[in-house]
């Protein structure tokens, strides 16, 4: 008989409770907007992204602080996501819940690949070591991913 370790146990639990706890309130998200809206919403993901990259820009690029940018960035997605519901989503809120969920799922793969992390493989250093990225340019990196793109 295999002897598992009680701390390997109750790790694997730990994690199955933070996996379930994750896939409710995915369903419950999803179900409460869709009860409410009327469309199933698959862009949020795609808006926390662009909300990301508003905040980069406002922190690196524009110069702005940390808490100036931390309360413009949510602005600005708002902003985003009341010109969606305005322009796109209230044109199909008669239709059926259907055409909502491939809108906002085709906004999201739009998004999406618009990002650097999205269109370019090479632009996520996840997928090799981070010091291959040397300055702007890919240093000497053993990365097949990498090599090969």
């Amino acid at each position: 008989m295999l002897a598992v370790p009680i701390q390997a146990l109750f790790g694997q639990l730990l994690i199955g409770l933070i996996n379930g706890s994750f896939y409710a309130l995915l369903s419950l998200g999803l179900a409460i907007i869709f009860g409410l809206l009327n469309v199933i919403n698959f862009c949020h993901g795609a808006l926390y992204m662009l909300g990301a990259f508003v905040a980069w820009f406002l922190l690196e690029k524009a110069g702005i602080g940390y808490w100036p940018a931390l309360i413009l960035a949510p602005l600005a997605v708002g902003l985003i996501g009341v010109l969606i519901e305005r322009a796109l989503l209230r044109r199909i809120s008669s239709l059926d819940p259907l055409y909502g969920l491939l809108l906002t799922f085709g906004l999201a793969l739009i998004l999406q690949g618009c990002s650097a992390t999205g269109s370019d493989p090479r632009a996520c250093r996840t997928r090799c070591r981070p010091n291959c990225w040397v300055g702007r340019r890919w240093g000497s990196c053993s990365c097949p991913t990498i090599a090969s793109g």
